[in-house]
């Protein structure tokens, strides 16, 4: 099985085993997220939100530096 970590720098990794680890993750996110009675959507798009103001296109569009550097 090729490492897992590494697919984001490879093409050449197993995507089997990138699915099945994905799917775990997913599910133990949805459990801890009904747990602690949190709804995934509004949290995702919360984020996007301060993302985008972290890091707005015009400023950060092609740079790697982090959102106080811009």
């Amino acid at each position: 099985m090729k490492c897992f970590r590494c697919f984001q720098w490879s093409p050449d990794y197993d995507k089997q085993a990138a699915t099945e680890e994905l799917a775990d993750i997913m599910n133990y996110c949805i459990q801890m997220a009904d747990k602690m009675g949190i709804n995934i959507e509004e949290a995702i798009m919360a984020k996007i939100k301060k993302n985008a103001e972290k890091y707005p296109v015009e400023k950060s569009y092609g740079s790697s530096k982090k959102y106080t550097e811009l």
